[in-house]
């Protein structure tokens, strides 16, 4: 059995935000309440944005044996998707919204303080415990199943390697792989309290950070939240740590983000299919240190890892560079290769590049056709299409040089600051009317 509170004492915080706290034995009397209220089903569908009310039902749902679904986006298509494959299944909610074809059970209106209904908290290894889907950004998202003893131990490997311990407060959803590990997962192995809400901007950042009550707080964010930050000139307190994914990270953005909160950033490599694969300080390093639970090989000029938090070994969709001592470094995805005028370039470098060019607020190269000429999106509060080309140049080889640019108020990144390939394909096509 493996716990789901393993470093808690009973009356340690498990959770603080506005309402108030909840310790340990409080939390447990709550989930064990929603979990007697779940419908008798094999899987529960989890759309809570309260990080609460997300952390209930996903425990609740464990307690009862049900594995949490997690659909990457709330869309008509994609819930019509789950209701297909669990034609039953009911949504745990924390607002009035409605969802089509959804039996939806309301938390905040159920009384949550019935008294504990089992001894412990053990949950066994092998309960399915999550179905997460990857973002889109290369193609259809795709189901992953994860099991409880899976998610343990890779919160307990990033445990053991950040040595966290305080308050964490999460600017990333509870619903992907990332934001799973980070802002709940994480959380409840290493002991810590769970800050409430999910800023996004620079000023609730500011504002939330500034009222948590711990003197040690962590933060696990995104490259674009940081970056809107560094850019907010907003002075933040010091923070005992950051964690950050979704994106690789430039070193000059890690550098100026250490410099605006004081602290050591913590760049996490990963995916849906593994969870957290690697770890790196990117300031003072390119290279990655893969987590010690894994182990990888190269075959084929593909980069496989293996271990026990997967049931068979899992060819990565990046190009891996292997070095010593569990070491390797990233140039980026097997599919964001690109090929023009018979010479290749990762689109993830050619994003780098843009971002760190002058003025430039957020930006994306896109390719509509394969082999052909590429474009870009770029914000800036003073669009000069001749100056950004002035600046590309003196980085990338010409034939990358993108024709046209267009410039834009905002990109349609989502909530972990990724673009997926459909909804960027569709603005291209719009924005080339």
């Amino acid at each position: 059995m493996l716990a789901l509170f393993p470093n808690h004492q009973a009356h340690q915080t498990v959770f603080a935000d506005a309402r108030g706290t909840l310790d340990r034995a409080a939390f447990m009397r709550a989930a064990s309440a929603l979990a007697q209220s779940l419908p008798s089903q094999t899987h529960c569908l989890n759309l809570c944005d309260d990080r609460l009310y997300f952390m209930l039902g996903f425990c609740a749902a464990l307690l009862r044996g049900q594995c949490t679904l997690l659909p990457a986006t709330r869309t008509e298509s994609s819930l019509a998707d789950i209701t297909r494959k669990w034609p039953n299944v009911t949504a745990l909610c924390d607002s009035p919204q409605t969802f089509t074809g959804l039996a939806c059970l309301q938390l905040e209106a159920l009384q949550l303080n019935a008294p504990l209904s089992q001894d412990g908290d053990g949950i066994l290894p092998a309960t399915m415990a999550a179905e997460l889907y990857t973002s889109g950004s290369t193609g259809v998202p795709q189901a992953h199943h994860k099991t409880w003893g899976m998610l343990v131990e890779g919160a307990q490997q990033l445990a053991a390697e950040l040595n966290i311990d305080g308050t964490l407060l999460g600017s990333v959803p509870s619903q992907h792989m990332f934001g799973l590990e980070s802002t709940i997962l994480l959380p409840m192995q290493a002991g810590l309290t769970l800050a409430g809400g999910c800023p996004l901007l620079p000023q609730d950042i500011q504002y939330a950070m500034q009222n948590l009550a711990s003197p040690n707080i962590w933060w696990a964010t995104t490259p674009l939240h940081l970056r809107a930050c560094v850019q907010s000139g907003l002075k933040f307190p010091r923070l005992a740590g950051i964690i950050c994914s979704t994106q690789t990270l430039s070193p000059d953005l890690a550098r100026a983000a250490e410099t605006c909160f004081q602290s050591a950033l913590h760049e996490i490599y990963g995916c849906t299919e593994a969870g957290a694969i690697g770890i790196r300080r990117t300031a003072h390093s390119t290279a990655w240190r893969l987590l010690p639970d894994w182990e990888m090989s190269l075959r084929d000029k593909n980069a496989w890892i293996s271990g026990k938090r997967s049931p068979e070994a899992l060819c990565l969709s990046d190009h891996i560079e292997p070095l010593p001592d569990k070491q390797f470094l990233l140039h980026g995805r097997h599919a964001s290769l690109i090929k023009v005028g018979g010479k290749r370039m990762h689109l993830d470098a050619l994003n780098q590049i843009l971002l760190s060019m002058p003025g430039v607020e957020d930006g994306a190269f896109f390719q509509p056709v394969e082999g052909g000429r590429l474009t870009a999106l770029v914000v800036a509060a003073e669009p000069d299409s001749a100056a950004l080309l002035r600046a590309l140049r003196k980085h990338v080889d010409p034939v990358f040089l993108p024709r046209p640019i267009h410039w834009v108020n905002s990109l349609p990144r989502n909530a972990l600051g990724k673009l997926p390939l459909q909804v960027l394909q569709q603005l291209v096509d719009h924005l080339s009317r």
